[in-house]
């Protein structure tokens, strides 16, 4: 094997307070946020201060690391109305969604097949895992924005059923899920309720006590925390029927074995605090950005928005191209651009969206949606920087024709 030359990967030159890499316009914010500068900083001393054994309660530093993660879950609690003893962190979204899903087996005994039910929409994280976990699954529809069909919720949410596990927002088409109108048929049939609310935390209000949620997931990645760290939080109701996936040393009560990291908790609270302090005047931000985008796309008829405008993330604009597809306008658009054709966590997949394909979409017209999502860092310099790009891409076409 040949050896690579070295490329300095960690270097990055600011514009003004905006991040950007080699200059590439980033707009994938629902694949992973940049960290914010105010969580590397608290990092970096928790870095310094905070390393011994946070278990290691016997002497100074190991409290002094354990306070440091308490403080944390107060403020992930605080951000999703829920308290410090509720939460458990994992090393991400994908654990902490596997955990929710180890209640419908307990709940029915591990040699039955237990149903659950999920959404069209779910993250594969949900879906694989409910299959590999041998559970009997019911998929409730999508409506014609490519969020969970209540009534069709109504109507196969059962008191056979052993979970709902639904996400918050979608990670593809920005579809915002009614969770109340879910929480309220769960609470009707005595169902336990999971919600991956991974895509919700940084732009989306929560409410998890007012959604009647039995488990939520958290991420931090997706929330301009350090990535490696998530949580589950867990109504006490609800915890005597999660089984732990990983045991050894007792951490956590017991549901989640393992010393805990204590600087990504740190991190993770923080990214929490500043969202808490920031979410609704960010979110105004963004939706005005993304429209500024998406009025700009449709004006030049390169393309048109998939769903509605309300009731969706406010950075996502998933777009449905006109005249090329998604591969190929990323494939011209590079380096500048840093867009996704479809979820990152499935896009080697060789078969094409399940998201698109439960909205009705087939082949054809799914690989002509790309997924452009607005974040914290995004700014209308980059947006019309952006159009332009996509000008220029249209004009080489039209000269190619």
């Amino acid at each position: 094997m040949s050896k690579l030359p070295y490329r300095n990967c960690w270097s990055h030159r600011p514009a003004g307070n905006i991040m950007r890499i080699d200059d590439t316009i980033y707009l994938d914010y629902q694949a992973a946020t940049p960290i914010d500068p105010r969580v590397l900083a608290g990092m970096t001393d928790a870095f310094r201060r905070n390393f011994a054994n946070p278990h290691a309660t016997d002497h100074f530093l190991g409290r002094l690391a354990n306070d440091a993660i308490e403080h944390a879950a107060i403020a992930i609690a605080n951000c999703v109305g829920a308290f410090a003893e509720d939460i458990v962190f994992t090393s991400g979204a994908t654990e902490a969604n596997a955990l929710a899903l180890t209640s419908a087996r307990s709940e029915c005994g591990f040699d039955r097949h237990p149903t659950i039910v999920t959404c069209g929409g779910d993250h594969k994280s949900v879906i694989d895992q409910a299959h590999h976990f041998g559970l009997n699954v019911r998929t409730i529809e999508l409506d014609s924005n490519g969020a969970p069909d209540i009534d069709h919720a109504s109507q196969i949410i059962d008191g056979e059923t052993a979970l709902v596990s639904v996400i918050g927002v979608n990670n593809e088409n920005g579809a915002i899920t009614d969770l109340a109108s879910i929480g309220a048929i769960c609470a009707e049939t005595g169902t336990l309720f999971h919600a991956d609310l991974s895509q919700s935390l940084s732009s989306v209000p929560i409410d998890i006590e007012a959604a009647n949620l039995s488990y939520a997931t958290l991420s931090s990645q997706k929330a301009y925390g350090p990535k490696g760290i998530g949580a589950l939080v867990v109504d006490p109701k609800a915890r005597a029927r999660l089984s732990p996936l990983l045991v050894g040393g007792g951490q956590q009560d017991g549901l989640r074995g393992g010393t805990m990291p204590t600087e990504l908790c740190v991190g993770f609270g923080i990214a929490c605090d500043l969202i808490r302090e920031e979410r609704k005047t960010e979110s105004s931000r963004l939706a005005i950005l993304r429209d500024r985008l998406v009025n700009g796309i449709e004006a030049a008829g390169w393309g048109k928005l998939l769903g509605d405008r309300s009731n969706r993330h406010p950075g996502n604009a998933l777009i449905e191209l006109f005249k090329m597809s998604a591969f190929d306008l990323l494939s011209r658009a590079q380096p500048k651009i840093a867009a996704s054709t479809r979820s990152s966590c499935s896009s080697s997949d060789e078969d094409y969206s399940h998201v698109l394909r439960a909205m009705g979409l087939g082949r054809e017209r799914a690989e002509r949606c790309v997924r452009f999502s607005l974040g914290r860092f995004s700014d209308e310099k980059q947006i019309d920087e952006v159009l332009a790009t996509l000008d220029g891409i249209s004009h080489d076409i039209a000269e190619r024709d």
